[in-house]
């Protein structure tokens, strides 16, 4: 089994946010320094073509795609900035996206359409939600006669929650607009399959779910958008086609990229499906005993399609006070778990990662939580 060097004082409930990686993937990472250090020139300049192109075909196999349509990147942040400034924006146009959406991605839209004079709009979903139809209807009814980009999480960071991104990808493009789904959480959380999905662009981190190294994610654009794609660095490979365009940002370490085969071979030796399954179940139980410790109902039934290895609770304290209970359960009791104002509410929510979570650190936190609440509810 994998090995962590997580520090066994923390009871770590975060893998969501930047993941960790294995001590197994870390080694082959240092080989390949190792092997830029003994003679950089030869690595970057030589080798590293090579090396993408095959690091590229066995990140293709993992997300059901054409290595001609993928390109590294180093988060998918940097991914959806991409794909913004890739949009010829006029005044009076308007991006989409939802009330979930992750905040530095809304950012993005924000600037990019300042710049030409555009707008940001959110669609309102749902929360709680009880009907997974509910998720792709209430993302459709955004849409007006000025959109022209959705951008949709395939995971939602806040709440956890999968949207069903194949129902609103095709409802989108029959309304003629593009799609980019923002899937930061999905490689190595469900199964993948970007030549069916269908969308314009998608965005996905290779360092969470997947274990590789930080700085690893992949860009996926449709045949047609590839001609007018972008990197966050213009270097060299400008005009050249779209590989050319995003393998050369300039002198960097490309470690990341080129170990990140090895953590898919990892996760699939670990199980794969079965894999993720393990992590639902550990979020399945672990949900249900924060819902029974705060005496809160849950915020959508117990249902896969709706989530996977992470899930939210509303913990019954303003949006306000979120950082201050995130800050008392670091501080007082060691537990690195996420406290997100979402909306008016202050958002708990933990991840599941059964190769070295166990049930036991769901309940130390069920344990200690209602007086971390209780506390804060006092002070006002």
């Amino acid at each position: 089994m994998a090995s962590f060097l997580l520090d066994p004082g923390v009871i770590f409930l975060n893998h969501g946010s930047f993941g960790a990686t294995p001590v197994e993937i870390l080694a082959v990472q240092q080989d390949l320094r190792e092997r830029m250090e003994r003679e950089p020139v030869d690595f970057l300049v030589r080798q590293l073509p090579g090396l993408l192109a095959a690091a590229r075909e066995r990140a293709a196999r993992f997300v059901g795609a054409r290595p001609q349509d993928l390109v590294f990147v180093p988060n998918a942040t940097a991914g959806v900035g991409a794909v913004l400034r890739s949009l010829a924006l006029r005044p009076g146009d308007e991006l989409l996206t939802t009330n979930h959406r992750y905040n530095a991605v809304f950012q993005a839209m924000r600037r990019e359409a300042g710049r030409a004079g555009a707008r940001v709009l959110e669609a309102r979903i749902p929360w709680p939600v009880q009907d997974p139809a509910a998720l792709s209807q209430a993302v459709l009814a955004g849409i007006g006669p000025r959109t022209r980009l959705l951008v949709v999480d395939q995971i939602t960071s806040p709440t956890g929650l999968i949207l069903p991104v194949e129902d609103i990808v095709a409802g989108a493009r029959a309304r003629g607009v593009a799609v980019l789904v923002d899937g930061a959480h999905a490689p190595g959380q469900v199964d993948l399959d970007l030549a069916r999905l269908g969308a314009d662009w998608w965005v996905g981190n290779l360092h969470k779910w997947v274990c590789a190294p930080k700085g690893a994610a992949l860009l996926w654009t449709a045949p047609e958008h590839q001609g007018q794609a972008r990197p966050p660095v213009t270097s060299h490979g400008a005009d050249l086609g779209y590989h050319p365009e995003f393998d050369w940002p300039g002198t960097f370490d490309p470690t990341a990229w080129l170990a990140a085969p090895a953590a898919m071979d990892l996760h699939e030796a670990e199980g794969g499906p079965a894999l993720r399954a393990a992590h639902h179940a550990l979020v399945q139980a672990g949900r249900l005993l924060l819902s029974e410790a705060l005496a809160r109902p849950l915020p959508h039934p117990d249902d896969p399609r709706l989530y996977g290895s992470m899930a939210a609770i509303s913990v019954g304290l303003p949006a306000s006070q979120a950082l201050a209970l995130h800050t008392a359960l670091w501080t007082q009791h060691r537990i690195e778990v996420p406290v997100s104002p979402f909306e008016d509410e202050a958002v708990l929510r933990i991840s599941g990662f059964a190769l070295y979570n166990r049930p036991e650190d769901y309940e130390a936190l069920a344990a200690v939580l209602p007086g971390c609440v209780a506390a804060l509810q006092v002070r006002g």
